[in-house]
């Protein structure tokens, strides 16, 4: 996958709610929509040039798990995996492992 972000964007690769178990059983809508969260969760994978250039200092870079807004961005599918490019000031908070 070759997606760069443009200007004050990011490109986030979102933690998404399977749709069954590792033993075959699919999750009821109900059970996803109780942890829609997770889906407002990824890490960052790339940085636009111009993100973060009104601060002194970027507060997420690549590698760091974040949280986002849930309306965010513009979603994008690549195989299993699911991407979102949004603009940096999308990014609410970094997680700390």
């Amino acid at each position: 996958m070759n997606i760069n972000p443009c200007g004050d964007r990011i490109l986030v690769k979102v933690d998404v709610v399977e749709e069954k178990t590792e033993g075959g059983i699919y999750l009821a809508d109900t059970y996803k929509d109780k942890y829609q969260a997770v889906e407002t969760h990824g890490v960052v994978e790339r940085v636009g040039k111009n993100a973060w250039e009104e601060y002194p200092e970027p507060w997420a870079k690549v590698g760091d798990r974040v949280i986002f807004r849930k309306s965010a961005g513009v979603a994008h599918k690549d195989g299993d995996d699911h991407y979102r490019v949004m603009m940096d000031e999308d990014i609410l908070a970094v997680i700390d492992d």
